[in-house]
């Protein structure tokens, strides 16, 4: 395990915004062909098939997240940027937990809420249309948050993190997934990820216990997905590899160049 210290200073600079419609054709075309979850089962074969992510998650990553998180018996998740709900309702289900899940895409929120009805939970599980700065849920109201791989699209991620911070309770945990750049500001990275620094902008938000984590499987799982989506070579109709694919052939050449984390922090 690799940790890494927080720093103190935030560049204000957001990459640019995300438009819900993006994802929801995202969402309808995984949901019509599947061609994401399948390239992920192939690339990890433990990761629970009930998990589908949406996401570059390996089963090491989901359980660490799960350890990080240290949910009890009747608790609440807030799954921040939900998407299609698969790993938030696991990690909930596991714990015996209640879930709250938010998106911005309202065609997520129908199937997070589809697969829902399917999971046989202990606990209660519901979704909203929301964004990551704007959740709409009440202040500590939840005991614990998680966002994987979402909260880098936030329009401003500094508020994304204060609104993360707003609706946990006292000593609520929570884990964020995503990227750091080996070197900030390398131009041959997507914008998006080129000064991603999780620790100090949580940091700054008031978060205290702030851990950055790193394991090479995780980095691995990224390209992985990337390779093998190539690999299989000539989608047909299945309009969700095509995609991959063409993010593969953008993204792979710096992949790289950056380094795989989930950042752990604790409300004040």
């Amino acid at each position: 395990m690799h940790r890494e210290p927080s720093t103190p200073h935030i560049r204000r600079e957001d990459p640019p915004a995300i438009l819900p419609g993006e994802f929801d054709a995202l969402f309808h075309g995984e949901a019509r062909t599947g061609g994401f979850s399948r390239v992920a089962r192939i690339v990890d074969p433990a990761l629970p098939p009930e998990a589908e992510p949406f996401s570059f998650l390996c089963t090491d990553l989901l359980h660490h997240i799960a350890a990080e998180l240290a949910l009890k018996e009747g608790e609440v998740l807030a799954d921040l940027g939900c998407g299609r709900g698969g790993p938030g309702l696991w990690l909930a289900r596991a714990a015996h937990a209640d879930l709250v899940g938010v998106d911005f895409s309202p065609v997520a929120v129908a199937q997070a809420r589809q697969r829902a009805a399917t999971y046989a939970m202990k606990g209660t599980a519901h979704f909203v249309v929301n964004g990551l700065t704007t959740t709409g849920l009440p202040r500590a109201s939840v005991s614990a948050a998680v966002s994987i791989d979402a909260l880098q699209y936030a329009d401003d991620r500094a508020a994304a993190a204060q609104e993360a911070r707003r609706i946990l309770r006292p000593s609520g945990r929570l884990v964020v997934t995503g990227w750091h750049p080996l070197s900030p500001g390398d131009p041959r990275l997507p914008e998006r990820h080129r000064h991603s620094d999780w620790p100090a902008v949580l940091c700054a938000a008031g978060f205290t216990a702030v851990e950055c984590h790193a394991r090479p499987a995780w980095s691995d799982t990224y390209e992985s997905i990337y390779r093998v989506a190539l690999q299989l070579g000539d989608p047909g109709p299945d309009t969700a590899l095509a995609g991959l694919q063409s993010e593969a052939r953008r993204r792979l050449p710096t992949a790289h160049l950056l380094r795989r984390v989930a950042v752990t922090a604790v409300s004040g």
